[in-house]
């Protein structure tokens, strides 16, 4: 675990395999910079994320989705704070996908023909205060460190002169943070296995004042951004950050879930403050246009909510039964033809 500190200014290094050079294309993912060395290449194809804030404490459990060729890629996250850094398990996320799924609504639906059942989805440097190296730790096929101190310009000649270099739009995206104040985890992968399908998900607590995401680097990214939130409070939360007036925000599930939980994370978690559960999807497509980081307050009222998903059974009228039917029914209406015309043709005679 990584001792947390307080420190005036913090900012994470991404530390790869010493001589190593980072050169474009890097590559940002919704909370961080995906940053892969020369030659290789790292997706990030889905980001979730849990977050939990009793008041003072926040932890940020990420899930990443990610495809890499390279055994030292390093992906960078801001935090307000120094954070302590563990891994945990997917049963939490798991568990999550359980407690949210869609109510399955069945509706009958008749067809002609043969049947079959189907369902919609609605699925430069120069001289300057340098950082300084916190601690660092070692998670499985993952290396945590943590620099805090000095500025942008002291970060980036630390990476110079470590033989690094990033994505000017990722450097330029870094600032902010750094003048904000803030902390950055830095981890890189030290397994020689190439990554396919995503790491065990990561754990990061610091204080905050403010339930919080970091979203500011992904200004950086090339392409639309989906991010999936599972927020746990003492109430229904939603976005109260700026940018949420041109991102797709789309609430898919809310309820307090604290009585049925089984996950020991989600357990420890629901018992602080945390028992409403708040999944919420964001969509992002200019990404140029992130100016702040997701934030989330209590929603007006604690309303609970969950997605309907409709199955269609499919009912089938054999074809053959529909041509019987209407054969019969010519019979008989011809049959009652014929009667009336003989009982008139009678009278008449």
């Amino acid at each position: 675990m990584l001792r947390a500190a307080v420190v005036r200014l913090g900012v994470i290094v991404v530390v790869l395999l010493g001589g190593m050079v980072l050169a474009p294309p890097s590559q940002a993912c919704a909370c961080g910079a995906a940053i892969p060395p020369s030659g290789a290449d790292a997706r990030m194809n889905s980001e979730v994320a849990l977050l939990h804030w009793d008041g003072t404490t926040e932890n940020i459990v990420m899930r990443l989705g990610l495809d890499s060729s390279t055994d030292n890629l390093a992906l960078v996250v801001p935090t307000p704070t120094p954070a302590v850094v563990t891994t945990t398990d997917k049963a939490a996320f798991t568990e999550l996908s359980r407690l949210t799924a869609p109510k399955i609504e069945h509706q009958r639906r008749w067809r002609i023909g043969p049947g079959s059942s189907s369902a919609t989805d609605t699925d430069a440097a120069v001289a300057a205060p340098g950082p300084q190296v916190l601690s660092q730790v070692h998670l499985g096929p993952l290396e945590a460190t943590t620099l805090a101190g000095g500025d942008l310009a002291g970060l980036q000649k630390w990476l110079s002169d470590n033989g690094y270099a990033i994505r000017p739009a990722v450097s330029s995206a870094l600032d902010p943070y750094v003048r904000d104040g803030w902390a950055f985890v830095a981890m890189r992968l030290t397994s020689t296995t190439h990554i396919v399908g995503g790491l065990d998900p990561v754990r990061l607590t610091f204080r905050s004042p403010r339930l919080v995401y970091p979203m500011r680097l992904s200004v950086a990214a090339q392409g639309p951004q989906r991010v999936t939130i599972f927020t746990l409070s003492d109430h229904r939360q939603q976005r109260t950050d700026d940018d949420a007036t041109h991102q797709t925000t789309q609430v898919q599930f809310a309820g307090n879930i604290a009585g049925d939980v089984r996950d020991p994370l989600l357990r420890e978690l629901t018992a602080s403050h945390g028992g409403y559960l708040t999944k919420i999807q964001v969509d992002i497509d200019e990404t140029s246009r992130i100016s702040s980081d997701f934030t989330f307050g209590n929603a007006p009222n604690d309303e609970s909510y969950r997605q309907v998903q409709i199955v269609y059974d499919d009912a089938t009228i054999p074809l053959e039964l529909l041509v019987a039917v209407v054969l019969v029914v010519l019979v008989v209406v011809g049959l009652v033809g014929f009667v009336l015309v003989r009982r008139r043709t009678r009278r008449a005679g």
